[in-house]
């Protein structure tokens, strides 16, 4: 889980001063750090900060805490350009060094604001009560166990909502839904297992995967859609159109050229050719199917 130390100098100085703390020219990055460690792990910070939040705002909050890292996009509901200030009312929770964007697009609640909201939470739910004495044993059931080989790989398996993950250890998470329930959500989201077979090659006629790969956030997205041209493979995109208010539609698009940002492809939603910007892309999958519909000869 990124923390404190993940922020530029920048936006350490802005939550200090969101937080209250004087500028002070001579402190190094070092002291500066230390000094927002502090306070958002101290007691009581992030919840006061939580309880004068924009509502939206405090909801994005709590749902990265109880679902784990998300895409932007999925908090926001709409696409995201995916550099500087997060739109708002993401905006409110990065000023303060509640929250940071990784580079795969993925939001997390700072490390430190995630220990200093639960510390705090689990305190409140003990004072005045006679169980507060006593230790217990909370006995949960795990139908499904998920071992990754890095907190990054964990990170990437809890946003996928169908499998109903929850981290209980830095490369563990386990989901109450039956296995084959969580490894067909994870193979969905383009996740590969390691029980899945390799695919066999012939240098005659190259295979394409027999699974589609899925991306979220700016980076990623940027990554699949250069992909998709360079092995001529469609790509199915969450478009968020700039008319009608930004409504979703679903578009499978056989993509001819990725420049400066846009898309350039045959649209088989709109039978034509048609562009598309990926800062309203939220979500982008790499399917197994070659592109139908080459480039003309005359554009």
């Amino acid at each position: 889980m990124p923390g404190v130390e993940a922020l530029t100098p920048a936006r350490i100085r802005e939550a200090l001063l969101a937080l209250g703390q004087a500028e002070d020219a001579d402190t190094g990055r070092a002291t500066r750090v230390r000094r927002l460690q502090e306070s958002l792990r101290s007691y009581g910070t992030v919840r006061t900060l939580l309880e004068r939040a924009p509502h939206a705002a405090r909801e994005a909050f709590l749902r990265l805490i109880e679902d784990g890292p998300a895409p932007v996009e999925h908090i926001l509901g709409r696409g995201w350009w995916g550099r500087g200030m997060l739109p708002p009312p993401l905006d409110w929770l990065q000023a303060r060094g509640l929250v940071v964007v990784t580079e795969d697009g993925l939001l997390h609640p700072l490390d430190e604001a995630r220990q200093g909201f639960l510390e705090l939470t689990l305190d409140v739910g003990g004072v005045g009560s006679a169980a507060a004495d006593a230790d217990t044993v909370d006995v949960q059931g795990a139908a499904a166990v998920v071992v990754t080989s890095s907190g990054r790989m964990l990170d990437r398996v809890l946003t996928v909502a169908p499998a109903q993950l929850r981290a209980v250890a830095p490369t563990v998470a386990v989901s109450t839904l039956p296995a084959d329930v969580v490894t067909a959500a994870l193979r969905s989201a383009g996740i590969a297992l390691e029980t899945d077979a390799a695919v066999e090659v012939s240098e005659r006629q190259p295979a394409l995967p027999s699974t589609p790969e899925q991306a979220a956030g700016p980076r990623a997205i940027r990554v699949l859609l250069q992909r998709a041209v360079q092995e001529s493979r469609q790509v199915r995109l969450e478009y968020y159109t700039s008319s009608r208010a930004g409504a979703k539609t679903d578009r499978v698009v056989d993509p001819w050229s990725f420049d400066d940002d846009l898309l350039r492809g045959y649209c088989h939603l709109r039978e034509g050719e048609r562009s598309f910007a990926v800062d309203r892309i939220g979500r982008a999958r790499l399917l197994t199917k070659p592109v139908e519909h080459a480039e003309s000869s005359d554009a």
